[in-house]
């Protein structure tokens, strides 16, 4: 009898909202079963009934090995919810109907709390940290020979042993997309908001921005997927399965600036009716190379300059100035694409004049966006803190966190003296984006 394997997307909404992503991931993970094994899928995020339709699967599959594909931790945004319990509940429904299943679980998620999740969740039998793509078949085998298989976390007897992590993925050799388990049919003409697919250009980053996660997911260097294969993936889905508009994953798209001018040339070349989007950095954008972008699909710029005032980019490392931002304001303008800035308020060490040099620069970019009224949205946050982030440690150095604080739940960097300014700030753009569809100057 084939063993079989069942995977799962875990539910990764909040609050009811409908917003469907394409599981990425899960799905590379997915056409590396090996054919001889029996396998099923299931995205909760999809599901008509998510829960139910779970209990029937692991009822009638019986599967041997269960896989949880665990993507966000939490919302974000302010939120104090955690999707901590998704997890939970799926692995302990997992081993009620199931009792002998191996169960897996991977992710992003899982990977920036591996050892306290694994804690969490006694069910769980074996973590994967980080990328899957070559150690994710082996678990799959009858015996898998797990003290030698590298970024795995497991259990021997009561302790949790992590092994070492092992080479990364070329991402010119990615497992191709399960398409079978996961049709892109079911993700595409539902979301209002964001693109349901994703595309991958690159993966790791160098920047080691302050609050970031990105060097400890993917790497501290980036790995290049060659702009034809990048296309090629484009362009089958957009004929085979009407995919209209992506979202690229890079931490970065437009760095290194050849690899994304190389991407552009290369959909220049394929004359493609499609639209995508990514995040910038605002010191790398200009007229040419964002015109360029533009008709060749790109229909929307997310900016993630993270700070307003050269206090705060130095202090979250950005590598950016205070110009830089007005620049990539100002050419996105001049180019009528619309734009999306996200900030994070209330830093470590503010104090009244960097709040009031914050508005201003705020007013500022505002004002180069008004004319053309392409500023779709400006997003503020405060910074989530994980424990390996470097600016999670200035701030337990300087006495402001109890290092026995548990970041696996949302904590957020908000002191009370500041925690107004969000609000003002987003009752100032409100006014601004009203103003500007108004045509009132």
């Amino acid at each position: 009898m084939k063993r079989k394997v069942l995977l799962i997307q875990l539910p990764t909404s909040h609050l009811g909202a409908q917003e469907k992503v394409y599981p990425l991931g899960l799905s590379r993970l997915s056409s590396t079963i090996p054919k001889d094994l029996d396998k099923r899928a299931i995205d909760m995020n999809v599901a008509t009934d998510a829960w139910t339709d779970l209990r029937q699967l692991l009822d009638d599959f019986q599967p041997d090995v269960a896989a949880l594909s665990f993507r966000n931790l939490d919302p974000l945004a302010g939120h104090q919810a955690s999707y901590l319990s998704s997890l939970k509940t799926a692995a302990i429904l997992i081993r009620k109907l199931v009792p002998k299943a191996r169960i897996l679980v991977g992710g992003p998620a899982f990977s920036l709390f591996a050892e306290r999740l694994m804690q969490a969740v006694p069910q769980l039998d074996i973590g994967l940290k980080g990328e899957g793509e070559l150690v994710f078949p082996h678990l799959l085998e009858m015996q898998p020979d797990i003290a030698t298989l590298p970024g795995i976390i497991w259990r021997d007897g009561a302790q949790l042993v992590t092994n070492a992590t092992g080479p990364k993925v070329n991402l010119d050799h990615l497992p191709e997309l399960d398409i079978q388990s996961f049709s892109p049919r079911d993700y595409a003409g539902h979301n209002s908001y964001v693109a349901a697919m994703g595309i991958e250009g690159k993966r790791g980053c160098d920047l080691h921005c302050g609050y970031c996660l990105y060097p400890l997911l993917g790497g501290t260097s980036m790995r290049l997927r060659h702009p034809k294969r990048i296309v090629d993936e484009m362009e089958y889905l957009h004929k085979e399965y009407k995919i209209n508009l992506f979202h690229f994953t890079d931490p970065v798209l437009n760095r290194p600036a050849d690899h994304f001018q190389d991407l552009c040339q290369e959909l220049l070349k394929r004359k493609l009716a499609i639209s995508w989007t990514g995040f910038f950095r605002e010191d790398l954008v200009t007229v040419e190379n964002l015109s360029l972008a533009r008709d060749v699909g790109l229909c929307a710029v997310y900016f993630s300059g993270d700070a307003l005032t050269n206090h705060g980019l130095k202090l979250l490392n950005k590598r950016m100035t205070q110009n830089d931002l007005l620049n990539g304001a100002r050419v996105t303008a001049e180019l009528g694409l619309l734009t999306m800035c996200h900030f994070l308020l209330n830093l470590p060490g503010e104090t009244d004049s960097e709040i009031e040099a914050s508005r201003d620069m705020l007013d500022r970019i505002l004002a180069i966006h008004h004319p053309k009224g392409n500023l779709g949205a400006v997003i503020f946050n405060h910074v989530r803190l994980y424990p390996a982030a470097p600016l999670t440690r200035k701030i337990v150095a300087a006495g402001e966190l109890d290092p026995q604080t548990d970041l696996l739940y949302p904590v957020y960097h908000n002191p009370k003296k500041y925690n107004h300014i969000l609000h003002d700030f987003e009752a100032l753009c409100h006014t601004a984006n009203v103003f500007s569809r108004l045509e009132i100057s």
